[in-house]
C-alpha cells in the first residue's frame, strides 16, 4: 500500500488517545494519525478532513462507540471503523459485529498488539480502496458498452481470454446468428478453416489475453449467408492502468477485394479512451484531439486545433527537451523498416502547477506520396509509477543500510561469545555449555529471522514461469530435513520471483520439520498442484495455486494466528517462518490458508496463483499492489 493513511482516533482519554496516535505512526510510517476526544468532536473531523479508517473507544461520555459508528455510517455507510475498547469482549463484541463494525480490538500495551492494529487498518483500507477501483472499472467499462451498442460497424468486446463479451446489433446482423451464441464465444468459432489455421500459427490481438498494440488483419467469416471477407481491426482496452480485454470492428471487403471502409477515425470509440490522443500534422500542428487530452489545458478545443506543438512549450506546459525527444522519435520511425512506435517519457505541467510524468507513444501518419504527413500520439499518466518507484528504491536503499547495520552490530558479539566459549568447554560443566551454545545458536537464528524480514519484506524481484516441483526441491535441498522426505504430487508452472517463491517453501518445510513430527516414524511432505491432491473446499474448479501438506501431528485450534509474527508454539520457535510466508504470499497478490489435512498434518494452500492451466490474461501488472514496498 503506497499512498497515505489518514486515521481518525477517537477516545475520551487523552493519555490512551496520544499513546495510539504514537504507536500507529512508529509503526506504519505512512500513518497520519488525528485524534478527537469525543464522538461529535470526530463527527466535526469527518465533515473536514478525508478520513481512511476510525478507530473509536467504547465507553465516551454522551455518545458511546457504537452510537459514534452509527453516526458516521450515516455520512459514509464504507469507511472502516475499527473498535478498540478495555471493556467486556463478550458482549461489546457481539452488539459491534451486529452493528457491522469493519473490526473489534482490545486495548492493551504490548506492541506486538499495535502491529496488528496497524496490519488491520492496512488491510481495511486496502480492501476498500481495491472495491473502488473495481467500481470505477465497472463503470468504464459500462461506458464501452453503451458506445459498442450505437455503433453503426458491427462491434464485439473480448475478455482478457479472447472471449466475446457483447456483440452489437450490427454484428449480430452481419453474422447472421444469434446474440445468445456469440456471446460466451471466441471469434476463431466464425471464421472459415483457413483463416482459423492461419491465426493459430502466429498470435494476433483477438487470441491474445492483453493485446499490446491495435492491429488489422484480414479474414473470412462464416455467416447464415455464406462466407464474407472482412477486415478486423483489434485494440486492447486499458481501465485504470490495467488490461480489461480487447476490442474488435469489422468491415466488409468487395467480392473483388477491394476494402470498403472508411477513414479510420471512429470518434465515438477514441473519444471515450481512458488516456490522451492527439494528431499533429507534417509542420507539428494540432489537427485533432479527444477530450481526455483536452481535459488538461485551460484552453479551449477551438483554440488548440490550428496552434502549433511548440506553443505548447513557451506556453509552459511542457519542457523544451519536449521537442528533441518529438523529432528523435520522428527520425526513428522514418528510418525504421516496420510500421513500429515510439515510446519516451514527458514531463507536463498541469494549469494549476501540479507536474506529471507521462508514457508517449508516437506513430507515424500514413505516408502521402512517400512524404512525412504528421505523427498520432497516445499520452497515459504515470506519474503514480514513477513516484511509486523511486519511493521504492529508496526505502529499498533504506532496508539494506538497517540489515547491514544489524549484520554487524548483532553478529560480532554473538562470534566474539562463540569464540570465548569454545575454549571454556573443557572447564565448564557440560550442561552449562549445552545451555550457552543453545542460547547463542537462538539468537544467531532470531538474527537470521530478522535480517531476513528487512532485507526482503513485501517486495518481490521479477516474475517469470517456474516449475513447481523445482523450486520445490531446490528449497528442500537448502533446508535440515533430517529423516523427512519430500514428495511431488503433480506437476505445474507459477508466474512468481523464484527466489522468493524459494524462500516460502524453505519457511514451510522448516515448519513441518520442527513442529509437524512426532518422532514415531519418518515425516513425509508433500508438495502439488490443489487439483490434482484431492482435497477441496467446495470451489475447486475455479481456484488456482499448490499446496503443502505434512504427515506430522497437525495444527492448534487456533489456526487465526499462524502468520502473525512472534507466533509461535514451540518456546524456541522465533515466530517469524509462516510470518515470512504470509509476506511473501501478499507480495505476489496469492492467498494462504492452514488447516488440518486429510491424513491428520498440517496443511498450508496457497491460492489466487497464476498458473500453467491458468489464462495468460491473469498475469499481474508488476506496478500493482504486490510490489508495494512496504515491511
Amino acid at each position: 500500500m503506497s499512498a497515505r493513511i489518514h486515521v481518525l482516533c477517537v477516545d475520551d482519554d487523552p493519555s490512551v488517545r496520544d499513546f495510539l496516535a504514537t504507536a500507529l505512526e512508529r509503526t506504519n510510517d505512512e500513518f497520519d494519525v488525528t485524534t478527537a476526544d469525543s464522538g461529535r468532536a470526530g463527527l466535526a473531523i469527518l465533515d473536514d478532513v478525508d478520513i481512511d479508517c476510525l478507530i473509536s473507544d467504547y465507553e465516551m461520555p454522551g455518545m458511546n462507540g457504537l452510537e459514534f459508528f452509527e453516526a458516521v455510517r450515516d455520512r459514509d455507510p464504507d469507511v472502516p471503523f475499527l473498535l478498540v475498547t478495555g471493556a467486556d469482549p463478550g458482549e461489546i463484541a457481539r452488539k459491534a459485529i451486529d452493528a457491522g463494525v469493519t473490526d473489534y480490538l482490545r486495548k492493551g500495551t504490548a506492541t506486538a498488539q499495535y502491529t496488528v492494529l496497524a496490519h488491520r487498518i492496512e488491510n481495511a483500507v486496502e480492501k476498500r480502496r481495491v472495491e473502488a477501483r473495481r467500481a470505477a472499472v465497472d463503470r468504464q467499462l459500462e461506458r464501452y458498452r453503451s458506445i459498442v451498442e450505437n455503433a453503426a460497424d458491427p462491434i464485439c468486446l473480448f475478455d482478457r481470454n479472447g472471449t466475446i463479451t457483447m456483440v452489437n446489433d450490427a454484428a449480430v446482423d452481419w453474422l447472421g446468428d444469434d446474440r445468445e451464441r456469440l456471446l460466451g464465444s471466441t471469434i476463431e468459432t466464425f471464421l472459415a478453416d483457413e483463416t482459423a489455421a492461419g491465426a493459430s500459427d502466429a498470435p494476433d490481438p483477438v487470441t491474445t489475453a492483453a493485446p499490446p498494440e491495435r492491429s488489422r488483419f484480414e479474414c473470412t467469416f462464416e455467416t447464415e449467408d455464406g462466407r464474407r471477407a472482412g477486415e478486423m481491426s483489434v485494440a486492447p482496452l486499458e481501465i485504470d492502468d490495467e488490461p480489461a480485454g480487447s476490442i474488435g470492428i469489422v468491415r466488409e471487403l468487395t467480392r473483388h477485394g477491394e476494402r470498403r471502409r472508411e477513414r479510420y477515425r471512429d470518434e465515438t470509440i477514441l473519444e471515450t479512451a481512458p488516456f490522451g490522443l492527439f494528431v499533429l500534422d507534417a509542420d507539428g500542428t494540432i489537427v485533432w484531439l479527444n477530450d481526455e487530452y483536452l481535459s488538461e489545458f485551460e484552453e479551449s478545443e477551438d483554440e488548440l486545433l490550428g496552434m502549433a506543438f511548440p506553443t505548447l512549450i513557451e506556453r509552459g506546459y511542457y519542457r523544451e527537451s519536449t521537442i528533441d525527444q518529438y523529432i528523435e522519435a520522428v527520425r526513428q520511425l522514418l528510418s525504421a523498416d516496420t510500421d513500429g512506435k515510439a515510446t519516451y517519457k514527458v514531463r507536463f505541467r498541469r494549469p494549476d502547477g501540479d507536474e506529471r510524468i507521462y508514457d508517449v507513444h508516437t506513430k507515424l501518419l500514413p505516408l502521402e506520396d512517400g512524404e512525412f504527413a504528421g505523427t498520432v500520439h497516445a499520452f497515459r499518466d504515470i506519474t503514480r509509477q514513477e513516484r511509486y518507484r523511486r519511493e521504492l528504491e529508496r526505502q529499498n536503499d533504506r532496508l539494506e543500510q538497517f540489515a547491514s547495520l544489524v549484520s554487524h552490530d548483532l553478529r560480532n558479539p554473538l562470534n566474539v561469545a562463540q569464540g570465548h566459549l569454545d575454549p571454556l568447554e573443557e572447564q565448564l560443566d557440560s550442561r552449562h555449555v549445552d545451555e550457552l551454545q543453545w542460547s547463542l545458536s537462538r539468537m544467531a537464528e532470531l538474527v537470521d529471522g530478522l535480517l531476513q524480514l528487512a532485507r526482503q519484506g513485501k517486495t518481490i524481484g521479477e516474475r517469470e514461469w517456474l516449475p513447481l516441483a523445482g523450486v520445490a526441491r531446490d528449497a528442500w535441498s537448502t533446508v535440515d530435513t533430517g529423516d523427512a522426505r519430500l514428495e511431488i504430487d503433480g506437476e505445474m508452472r507459477v508466474y512468481g520471483d523464484d527466489a522468493r517463491l524459494r524462500t516460502l517453501f524453505e519457511n514451510l518445510f522448516r515448519n513441518s520439520v520442527k513442529h509437524g513430527t512426532d518422532e514415531t516414524e519418518p515425516l513425509v511432505v508433500t508438495v502439488g498442484p490443489l487439483a490434482a491432491d484431492g482435497e477441496s473446499t467446495g470451489d475447486e474448479t475455479s481456484r488456482h495455486g499448490f499446496s503443502v501438506e505434512d504427515t506430522g501431528v497437525g495444527l492448534p485450534a487456533d489456526t487465526d494466528s499462524l502468520f502473525e509474527f512472534g507466533y509461535t508454539t514451540k518456546p524456541d520457535g522465533t515466530g517469524f517462518g509462516l510470518a515470512i510466508v504470509a509476506e511473501i504470499a501478499e507480495a505476489h497478490g496469492w492467498s494462504v490458508t492452514a488447516r488440518n489435512g486429510s491424513a491428520g498434518g498440517a496443511r498450508f494452500e496457497i491460492t489466487n496463483v497464476t498458473t500453467s492451466d491458468a489464462d495468460v490474461g491473469s498475469i499481474p501488472d508488476e506496478s500493482d499492489a504486490g510490489t508495494d514496498g512496504s515491511g
